[in-house]
């Protein structure tokens, strides 16, 4: 491979003008040099191939030469001609992320593995690369970037990275700024950046450990504006985004019921049999999600509101992400580890000893690494008596397990139960008009809500969850149905355990059937069904009795107080609940 021709020096023969067109028809000869692409142009900081423009999102190839120094010009030029040489685009954006921060971050990983893949024989190209990066480093010190959220867990996931595979730079300020956040994230996705070296000469192989490395970031930063538009995706990345790059829409939209699971044996028959409970009429039960409760505008409000609440806890969500990870997750065994100096040996590599004898990296290792393959659905009670300040407590709880349980890989449900009238309703009016007949079983209209669902994102709920904030459906409450509609779902899914958590302060509570039947009747349901739960042990259940011992209904419970702010405490009921 013949090294690429170095840029011109400036001239002072030369006009500004004059200059920048022959830094850029050398830059663009060098592209071609490397890369073997001969249609290739660089104009106006832009790669073009056949006329049509090459739009990449990673920062270090972003150049205008009339500005930059030649030497951060020579790194773009090189890193552009590994790009061409060693990706192939269709194959990338068939495997991207849908989400722009996660696109952007999968783009950049794709342009680390081909520069991690320079020949080690040509040093000056390797120099000219590690400059233009580290002149990026120093930009993104002075123009903000790493003064945001999402900012500051970009720039750490590109600088992890790219030590992983071309290796690490001195630049001590680039170490201070990530050196706590990178301390937050390693133990998540530190099994995938091992992966990434040994699988950098094939695209598809590397493209798993780095797309979960993207999305586990695009969870982490929770951006959850998907319907946004180009020029606003643009302007929120303008630190970090070459000029015409083109960000994807996101498909919208909030997830359907859980469901296309295996079904247990139980059925629905011997179910609604627990305890004998029976009701009057089901016909105007209701089940709703969180985003069809309240208008957009109005759960905007919300959510603005919400992360407010959440902002205030000062707590680690990555913290607490791991503690649930370590909770949930069994060890399993996920491939091999290939290139490494001890283990077993790899047949594959034995051509590489032959032809480099120096060459120690010939070896696997079976790899075992924590799975979780478990669901948590939280049940949470809407009735009335949460309207004090407690249920705002709730949410935050809710809000931040949930998005701790995604970075943990556990799927999790928010759910909800009210009813849709006070004092019965329809049923209530039906049984009058049949002249009162005894006994007739629960007379309320339930109302079933869906904050999230466990197919769906908790960035995609965002806004549903939300709706938590507002207590205009907070009515009565029906908790053994409510729970026997939580166990159902929990029944229908495909993840080998399953957690319910019940969230509760107080028993249940229907005027209209408490008047009619006979003293008892919806705690006895609920007691029945809990127990048949807890002796079937196909779904763990536990109980979360705010400012209440629930312990009566729910021999797996933990009392929590939430008159105060959330503490340690407060965020350890699952351990407590579920600890081995």
């Amino acid at each position: 491979m013949s090294c690429p021709s170095p840029l011109p020096t400036d001239t002072a023969e030369q006009s500004a003008d004059a200059r920048l067109r022959s830094l850029e028809r050398h830059g663009a000869a060098a592209i071609r040099a490397l890369s073997g692409v001969r249609d290739a142009e660089y104009r106006a900081s832009r790669l073009k191939i056949g006329g049509k423009v090459s739009q990449f999102a990673s920062p270090h190839l972003v150049a205008d030469f009339s500005e930059t120094s030649v030497s951060h010009s020579r790194g773009v030029v090189d890193s552009l001609g590994l790009r061409l040489r060693h990706s192939d685009a269709e194959i990338h954006n068939d495997l991207a992320p849908n989400h722009p921060f996660g696109r952007i971050l999968f783009d950049v990983f794709e342009q680390l593995r081909c520069e991690s893949l320079a020949p080690p024989e040509m040093r000056g190209l390797r120099s000219n690369l590690d400059t233009a990066f580290l002149e990026w480093c120093s930009q993104s010190h002075g123009n903000g970037m790493t003064e945001t959220e999402w900012g500051i867990w970009l720039y750490t996931a590109v600088h992890m990275v790219r030590a992983r595979l071309v290796g690490t730079i001195e630049d001590e300020i680039a170490e201070g700024i990530i050196e706590h956040h990178r301390g937050e994230a390693g133990e998540f996705i530190g099994a995938d950046l091992l992966r990434l070296r040994p699988n950098a000469p094939d695209q598809r192989q590397f493209s798993v450990p780095a797309k979960r490395i993207a999305e586990f970031f695009t969870q982490l930063v929770g951006d959850g504006d998907d319907d946004a538009t180009q020029e606003r995706l643009e302007a929120r990345f303008t630190f970090f985004l070459p000029p015409g790059w083109a960000a994807a829409e996101v498909e919208g939209g909030q997830g359907g019921p859980s469901g296309g699971g295996i079904h247990s044996a139980e059925t629905d028959a011997e179910l609604d049999a627990v305890g004998g409970y029976h009701v009057f009429s089901n016909a105007y039960d209701i089940q709703e999600t969180g985003e069809s409760l309240y208008s957009e505008r109005r759960r905007t409000q919300l959510r603005a509101e919400l992360d407010e609440l959440v902002s205030a806890q000062a707590l680690s969500v990555p913290r607490l992400g791991r503690e649930l990870k370590m909770l949930f997750a069994e060890p399993v065994s996920d491939g091999w580890l290939l290139g490494m100096d001890e283990g077993s040996i790899d047949g594959g590599s034995l051509s590489l000893l032959v032809s480099h004898p120096g060459y120690e990296h010939i070896f696997k290792q079976n790899h075992l690494q924590p799975k979780c393959d478990s669901v948590v659905s939280f049940l949470v009670d809407n009735s009335g008596s949460m309207k004090s300040q407690r249920y705002r407590a709730v949410a935050v709880l809710l809000d931040t397990f949930a998005r701790a349980l995604s970075l943990a890989g556990v799927a999790t449900e928010v759910l909800g139960f009210t009813t849709a009238a006070w004092v019965g309703g329809e049923p209530m009016n039906e049984w009058r008009a049949q002249g009162q007949p005894e006994e007739p079983g629960r007379l309320g209209e339930t109302l079933h809500v869906v904050y999230k669902d466990a197919d769906t994102s908790w960035r995609r709920s965002r806004g549903s969850i939300a709706s938590l904030l507002e207590t205009k459906h907070f009515r009565e409450g029906i908790d053994g149905e409510a729970v026997l509609w939580a166990y159902r779902r929990l029944l229908a899914r495909q993840e080998k355990r399953k957690h319910l958590v019940v969230i509760s302060d107080g028993s249940p509570m229907d005027s209209a059937t408490h008047n009619a039947n006979r003293d008892g009747f919806l705690t006895d349901h609920l007691r029945d069904v809990t127990s048949h739960i807890h002796r079937r042990g196909l779904v763990r259940i536990g109980g979360v009795g705010i400012d209440l011992d629930l312990s009566e209904f729910y021999p797996n419970s933990v009392d929590l107080d939430l008159n105060g702010t959330l503490g340690q405490a407060s965020y350890a009921v699952l351990q407590n609940l579920f600890s081995p």
